[in-house]
């Protein structure tokens, strides 16, 4: 096929034989993640001529009868700018069963895990081993039906030959049909499940830039409601729950809440019932989201100008204090929110104050806390703490953006003492990587760092960390016994939402075992962010440069304050015994 006679995909698909699109149809933007745990949007394909979808299952006798077709016809476009998935919208196919299936028949083709099946329904898809092909630059269906056509319409013939392989079995839309019959309750299923999800930021006076106060709202946002839905764009910091350890308060809606949210706004957004629950939530939002803290400080104030790149600033806090602290937490509330992208604090003993403010943060000691956007604040947990030495300061790293107009920042800082040292230190670590090159143009530069666990320890926390061009990130544990274990898998990294992973349960980590932080860069034009995929990218404090940390949260199992002060321990706190039960 020459590249002449494949770019009459554009225009040649207006025969009215079965099959063909007599008027192309819209079709709607999505995001899933494939059998292998990869994220993939359908706009970010918009560089190709065309996307085919096979409709997979697992098991059906007409899948298994189509594959070689579909693998032929994939390697015969493997030089084209044709992309390939299978797409699997069947309830009862689990992701690690698809996979198998996949292994076992040698797909070639990733399997897009349609769970909520509200991808195969927004594409009009009825019956599994259809074909469809979409122009991703127009965001059209141009086709729709058996395998045996398709090579006909991506070489721009008009007529789709015919041959034996015909689409197989419907697909049940059991929840389709349902919500069809009983369209989800607003005052009894959307509202409650928009204040659990969704409106801790969407109200008044929260991060979010509008409020769900009312089905008012709701109605005017739905359609963009279901459209950050469907592209996993919202709610933010989502993981890939089928992999890793249990994260405690992950962010996302389950595959039954997003259908009934989808179905209802399908539905009209309809409202039922006298009272509108949204509108009988009242809040009263502290400044600091733990409650005051014991110690609060004012950042000097920091003047930002409404253009031009602001250079990393080195903020040093005196904190007056006349004796040691131990912190529980500590959290940073932003002067103004849309210029203060993050902010770190480093601990700076009294030995550094001849140095710190420097430019070049040559004073900067111990990270003891930060803040970033949609970042949690820091808290340790299990009567778990730092030590704030008497006569130490912070040393503030903030960086600043600009946002189209002067502004004064004045940041605030709160400090959570316990009243009498706790059991355990709390300590920080990454497994990051600072010598790299990610070429121009490339869609996926893959880099690798990881944190040597010298003793034995107990992970906490898990915060990756990149600039504009970050793709995704994944922590492992490769333990000294030969074994390894996936603990983290954020498939679509997001530069504007730095999340932090706390695990549900804290994992032992033997001494010898290495954290490792793998992900790649997005350096291409296909990406919304990039400030410049025609230059070559290197390691740098700005956001016009990149980073690559994967910084982690950890205990040391026998760090107590007194072990750190020389002192014999008060009690042997089981620590020994618990290590080495594992």
């Amino acid at each position: 096929m020459n590249r002449l006679k494949c770019s009459l995909l554009l225009c040649a698909l207006l025969s009215s034989s079965a099959g063909w699109a007599t008027e192309p149809r819209t079709v709607g933007d999505f995001a899933l993640i494939d059998h292998q745990g990869k994220f993939h949007q359908l706009r970010y394909y918009g560089d190709q001529d065309a996307v085919v979808v096979f409709i997979q299952a697992n098991g059906d006798p007409v899948v298994d009868k189509s594959l070689p077709a579909i693998h032929a016809v994939q390697q015969a476009y493997a030089d084209k700018q044709v992309t390939f998935f299978m797409l699997n919208a069947q309830v009862d196919d689990a992701r690690d069963a698809i996979a198998t299936e996949a292994a076992d028949k040698g797909f070639e083709i990733p399997v897009l895990v349609d769970e909520s099946q509200l991808v195969a329904e927004s594409l009009g898809v009825e019956r599994v081993a259809e074909v469809l092909v979409i122009d991703p630059k127009t965001m059209t269906l141009r086709y729709q039906g058996g395998v045996d056509g398709l090579d006909a319409v991506l070489s721009g013939d008009r007529e789709p030959a015919s041959g034996s392989i015909s689409r197989g079995a419907k697909i049940a839309y059991l929840s389709r049909e349902a919500h069809q019959q009983n369209v989800p309750s607003y005052s009894a299923e959307i509202a409650p499940m928009l204040a659990e999800n969704c409106v801790s930021c969407h109200h008044d006076g929260a991060i979010a830039p509008w409020s769900m106060s009312s089905h008012d709202m709701i109605l005017g946002w739905s359609a963009m409601m279901r459209e950050v839905v469907l592209t996993r764009r919202m709610p933010p910091g989502q993981i890939d729950t089928h992999v890793g350890k249990a994260i405690d308060g992950v962010a996302g809606l389950t595959p039954q809440e997003k259908q009934k949210l989808v179905h209802w706004i399908d539905a009209g957004s309809p409202k039922d019932g006298e009272i509108d629950p949204l509108a009988e939530l009242t809040f009263n939002d502290p400044r600091f989201s733990l409650g005051e803290p014991d110690l609060v400080y004012t950042v000097p104030a920091q003047a930002i100008p409404a253009t031009g790149v602001v250079d990393y600033r080195y903020v040093p806090v005196d904190l007056d204090l006349d004796e040691d602290v131990w912190i529980s937490a500590m959290e940073f509330v932003p002067g103004d929110r849309q210029v203060l992208h993050h902010v770190i604090a480093y601990l700076s003993s009294p030995a550094d104050k001849t140095l710190r403010g420097k430019a070049t943060g040559a004073a900067r000691g111990e990270q003891i806390a930060g803040f970033a956007p949609g970042r949690q604040p820091d808290t340790f947990r299990d009567n778990s703490g730092r030590l704030i030495p008497k006569g130490s300061s912070l040393l503030l790293q903030m960086h600043y953006t600009t946002s189209g107009k002067e502004t004064m920042d004045e940041t605030q800082v709160g400090i959570y003492v316990y009243k009498k040292p706790p059991a355990y230190v709390m300590s920080s670590g990454v497994a990051g990587q600072r010598r790299f090159m990610v070429p121009p143009h490339v869609k996926e530069h893959r880099l690798e760092g990881e944190q040597l666990i010298e003793r034995d320890a107990y992970l906490y926390e898990m915060t990756p960390h990149m600039h504009f061009r970050g793709k995704y990130m994944s922590y492992t544990a490769e333990y000294p016994d030969g074994s390894s274990e996936l603990l983290l898998s954020v498939p679509k990294y997001d530069f504007n939402w730095q999340y932090s992973y706390p695990l549900a349960e804290p994992l032992f980590l033997p001494a010898g075992t290495r954290l490792v932080a793998r992900g790649a860069m997005d350096n291409s034009d296909r990406n919304p962010g990039n400030p410049d995929p025609t230059r070559p990218v290197h390691f740098g404090l700005q956001t016009k440069h990149e980073m690559f940390f994967g910084f982690t949260t950890l205990r040391y199992v026998g760090d107590t304050p007194q072990s750190l002060a020389g002192e014999p321990a008060e009690d042997a706190s089981g620590d020994g015994d618990e290590a080495a039960g594992r």
